[in-house]
């Protein structure tokens, strides 16, 4: 995995990279020996059921994809953060271009925990914007959640209302010694009020930790964040959210809908931050054996879904186990990360798992550095729940270049793109995604879907059935191709 280094006040990912900082093995990353410098980044597997609410828009030069928290028991701050984003998703839409060429617009919202407890719940909202011209936009975000009275928080409810001046003195003085930041820059962002600051979480040690947009304070794409002293300045919901970081729990707050697929660990760890890959869960072991298939010989077709798992994904298991049918799920890391029993239940049941990025960027539009860690990230998260380390990965939007291909070949991932796409993320028409399935559908095609829509998921034992009926065999990725060669692309046998 390309390390992304963690300074003691200043936060650095690879340029234009908008992913999270990787949580340590265990539900919660709770240190006490860490540097205090290091933010608190939990395992959202600490909250039990937890979610990813993703909205994704896949269409060639207005590229989208919104990935927001979905907390039982706090399921209206989901709609808040989205009402939120509304004007600015609206604005990239307008702006979008009507004849697009590479390269694509892009707007990409991705979320970590922050925090975790009865009295309040963190997130680390990372929003990228991307325009035509190489236009850069950055926000970052640390949103709180009072279970107590049902309603966001601001940043500034973390500080006492009469140490407000005391917290903007103290960033001014630890911004004099961070070469990153630009001081009049600075001065003229932070005159004494709270516009422009709402980025404000802690440290590993219960330090405040205060992180600025994107080219807010200077103009670097990397995210940048000074850490201070709290002593003094936290109101009382500040020091509840102080506790939600340094000792996380389970908020427990109802409103859960566990399946058998899916199970969750609350016990806090110790373990301290790292970017090197997790040690391994023993593999799941597939309950029988894969068929073996002539794909040279018989009308071959392998149907793969992409940007899963949710919750969702276990209806879909159940309909592909009852049809007897392997497929290939290329996974989202993040939202891999909140469903590690699935994964075990996927490989059981005899099913191949490929990456599909960490946060679903469009890549050819990455740093080599920020293309390795989403793809490494991804691959280790799938490992450490138990599956066989993927040697297949699949570029979000089909966006490839020969920097990704270089970086695939490297890692020793084939590139699985598709030559049948029902277009189910744009119409959310089970009769409609099924029609289109069926009658696009050759020998040797790969066929596309996301099993993140419920659309999709219910079209599938009829899509089944029909393909059956016209004769094709269904298969997983690897039996279709055979071996494949690390860097090349492939869109059908």
């Amino acid at each position: 995995m390309a390390a992304l280094v963690w300074a003691l006040s200043v936060l650095v990912l690879a340029a234009g990279c908008g992913a999270q900082p990787p949580y340590p093995t265990g539900s919660a990353a709770v240190t006490t020996d860490a540097p205090p410098g290091v933010v608190v980044t939990l395992d959202p597997t600490v909250i039990s059921g937890v979610e990813s609410s993703v909205e994704e828009g896949l269409k060639a030069g207005q590229y989208l994809y919104l990935s927001l928290p979905k907390v039982p028991g706090a399921l209206p701050w989901t709609k808040v953060l989205r009402t939120e984003l509304e004007p600015q998703v609206q604005r990239f839409k307008e702006l979008a271009p009507g004849t697009p060429k590479p390269p694509y617009p892009e707007l990409s919202v991705t979320w970590g925990l922050v925090g975790a407890s009865p009295k309040a719940i963190g997130v680390r909202l990372s929003t990228v914007e991307l325009a035509t011209d190489q236009t850069f936009s950055g926000k970052i975000q640390i949103a709180w959640w009072d279970p107590a009275i049902g309603a966001e928080r601001p940043s500034q409810d973390l500080i006492a209302p009469d140490a407000s001046q005391t917290f903007f003195d103290r960033v001014r003085a630890a911004a004099k010694t961070n070469t990153d930041l630009d001081a009049d820059t600075l001065a003229k962002e932070f005159d004494g009020d709270w516009e422009g600051i709402d980025g404000v979480g802690f440290t590993t040690t219960g330090q405040l930790w205060v992180e600025f947009d994107r080219r807010q304070i200077n103009q670097l794409e990397k995210p940048i964040a000074v850490t201070l002293s709290g002593e003094g300045l936290l109101s009382d919901f500040g020091k509840l959210a102080r506790a939600a970081a340094v000792t996380p729990s389970d908020p427990a707050l109802g409103g859960a809908t566990p399946t058998s697929a899916t199970t969750h660990s609350t016990k806090p760890t110790t373990a301290t931050p790292s970017t090197k890959p997790t040690t391994q869960t023993p593999t799941a072991k597939p309950t029988k054996p894969s068929p073996s298939v002539n794909c040279a010989k018989l009308k071959c077709v392998a149907l793969t879904f992409d940007d899963g798992p949710v919750a969702g994904t276990a209806q879909l298991l159940d309909v592909l186990k009852e049809k007897g049918v392997s497929a290939t799920f290329f996974m989202v890391g993040s939202n891999a990360a909140m469903h590690p029993a699935l994964i075990r239940r996927m490989v059981a049941e005899g099913h191949v798992i490929g990456n599909h990025t960490w946060d679903h960027p469009q890549l050819t539009r990455r740093s080599v550095e920020s293309i390795t860690s989403e793809l490494n990230r991804t691959s280790d998260v799938i490992v450490k729940a138990g599956a066989p380390k993927p040697t297949l990965m699949r570029p979000p939007y089909g966006a490839t270049n020969a920097t990704v291909s270089q970086v695939a070949a490297e890692l020793g991932l084939a590139q699985i793109l598709w030559n049948v796409d029902p277009l189910d993320w744009k119409d959310r028409n089970s009769a409609t995604v099924t029609k289109r399935v069926l009658a696009a559908t050759r020998s040797g095609s790969i066929v596309l879907s996301h099993d993140i829509h419920p659309t999709t998921r219910a079209a599938y034992a009829a899509i089944i059935d029909g393909l059956r009926a016209k004769g094709f065999t269904l298969v997983t990725v690897p039996q279709l191709l055979g071996t494949t060669k690390p860097g090349h692309k492939y869109y059908h046998r």
